[in-house]
């Protein structure tokens, strides 16, 4: 596809100051802009000497070298003869230079020496120590960066003289691609999800940096704490258990009462090493009701043939992961202060994160009482009285 001057490009350009700071959305073109900006300086004249660094080589490779190999292929203008696929540098046939390369030390920025331009792509991941030694030798710098908290280029390169702010976001690229435009329209369903039911959580954060390029918190734990109760609001009348099955790891069997959109959690058994024999000598201590629907772990069909041999009301859980969390979401959470597995699983339940970003990824670790909410709370949503009734326009 061949070169588009989006918006994003012309706001790029109209900027003069020596420190151009780019903060954005994803797929906002920040880099497909920029790179083309750096190329066509190096092009118009002669030894110009431009730098172009990430965080680390993998990050350039899949980024701003596959960028800019892609843009000069789309142009007819690359040439394998000019690139150096040993030190990742392109030479222009009026001598400049644009070379590709990591720094992992302040000693190695400085031994690189001075170059007319910079750009730092996703700078949020390069340390300052680093970013300041190269930007000190370069007469013209660029930052691009998804803003998810504040950094050095806010605290530091904004504040100092010549410096300039953009902001972009994805509406600024015209030449985004339509699945692009519909997997983010799909993030923002979720943020509004969230927004509506009172809840800053995960997707309402990650549409602020994302979404708006704002600058956000982002967010590793999956549901803000929930609020410890030491007794349960008389409102609550209707409970189902949620059951996730371990050995090595505890067995947690929870009890989710519910009313309207607010819930209620007790911790009934969390133990591990317990076979069908122990959970149910356990269970007959506890006083488990037979009479109430329990949300099970369809991934040990054993235990579940044994529980129902004693009379449990065992039915198998929808184990969806998101579409639990996105339920869970929308409720306003109490926890029994009795529960400590559940306030402290509530309080580590988190998101992955890879090269330093927060994932949509749950980190499954320690989730056993997690898991057995989420199931006990989907089948509530999905199956009880309440939510049948509420997904009817008229009354009964």
């Amino acid at each position: 596809m061949a070169f588009q001057l989006t918006t994003a490009v012309v706001k790029i350009l109209r900027m003069k100051a020596r420190k151009k700071v780019i903060q954005g959305s994803t797929s906002s073109g920040k880099t497909y802009g920029i790179i083309p900006i750096i190329y066509d300086k190096c092009l118009a004249k002669n030894r110009i000497k431009a730098t172009v660094t990430a965080e680390t080589l993998s990050s350039l490779k899949d980024g701003a070298i596959d960028i800019f190999k892609n843009f000069l292929m789309d142009e007819l203008r690359w040439d394998d003869n000019r690139w150096n696929a040993t030190d990742f540098i392109y030479t222009l046939g009026n001598g400049s230079k644009l070379q590709f390369k990591t720094f992992d030390s302040v000693g190695k920025a400085k031994a690189a020496g001075k170059r007319d331009l910079l750009f730092i792509n996703e700078a949020n991941h390069v340390s300052y120590d680093i970013a300041d030694t190269l930007i000190i030798r370069s007469k013209e710098v660029y930052l691009d960066f998804n803003a998810d908290e504040e950094f050095w280029a806010h605290t530091e390169i904004l504040t100092s003289p010549n410096s300039e702010f953009l902001k972009l976001t994805f509406h600024d690229n015209e030449a985004l691609p339509k699945e692009t435009l519909e997997d983010l329209m799909e993030k923002k369903r979720k943020a509004d999800l969230e927004e509506a039911a009172g809840v800053k959580g995960y997707w309402w954060n990650w549409w602020q940096v994302y979404g708006l390029g704002e600058t956000g918190q982002r967010q590793e734990l999956v549901f803000a704490p929930w609020e410890i109760l030491k007794e349960k609001p008389q409102r609550f009348t209707q409970f189902v258990y949620g059951i996730d099955f371990g050995y090595q790891h505890p067995t947690a069997l929870i009890k989710v009462w519910y009313h309207e959109d607010e819930r209620y959690i007790e911790e009934v058994i969390f133990s591990p090493l317990l076979s069908s024999p122990k959970l149910m000598d356990k269970m007959e201590s506890k006083n488990v009701s037979r009479e109430v629907e329990m949300i099970a772990d369809h991934a040990r069909p054993e235990m579940i043939a044994d529980i129902r041999e004693r009379g449990y009301y065992v039915l198998n859980a929808d184990k969806s992961v998101e579409a639990g969390i996105e339920d869970l979401r929308k409720c306003k959470v109490y926890v029994d202060e009795k529960a400590v597995n559940v306030i402290r699983e509530n309080k580590k339940y988190k998101y992955k994160k890879v090269n330093g970003l927060v994932t949509d990824t749950i980190h499954k670790i320690n989730d056993d009482a997690m898991d057995a909410i989420r199931y006990a709370n989907r089948w509530i949503t999905k199956y009880s009285v309440d939510s049948i009734e509420e997904s009817f326009s008229f009354d009964f």
